[in-house]
């Protein structure tokens, strides 16, 4: 059994898949506008799409591809269901994926807070500074 197969729940897009959906245009797995993924009168979700595990993050780029919607609206989905408590973690190379176990999701954890800290650090350095 491949990593993608053990760390994927079925139906979710790996990277593999993707990346063919992107390169052909074609749609290898359901999309966002498929009825089986949204119901009429349901919102679509973004973890839907993901599979677990770093292994089989999307980047956004597919993601934005295959939901057929602008990255920002991608990423305010994503903000929405992270507040409903769904686990999407995200890095800077991978892309998105539901955590596969506690210790990514503690890594995920200390990365937002580090980045938290350090965005206080530069508010508070901006509030400080004298305007001539």
């Amino acid at each position: 059994m491949s990593d993608d197969t053990k760390m994927t729940r079925s139906g979710a897009v790996t990277p593999g898949r993707a990346k063919m959906e992107a390169e052909t245009g074609q749609a290898t797995t359901s999309t966002i506008n498929d009825t089986t993924l949204t119901p009429p009168g349901q919102a679509m979700k973004i973890a839907d799409l993901l599979g677990h595990g770093q292994n089989a993050a999307v980047p956004l780029r597919h993601l934005k591809e295959l939901a057929g919607l602008p990255g920002r609206e991608v990423r305010r989905l994503i903000q929405a269901e992270r507040l409903r408590g769904v686990p999407i973690l995200s890095d800077n190379i991978s892309g998105y994926y539901l955590a596969a176990d506690v210790q990514e999701q503690e890594r995920f954890i200390r990365s937002m807070r580090g980045r938290a800290s350090e965005i206080e650090a530069v508010a508070a350095a901006v509030e400080k500074a004298v305007i001539e």
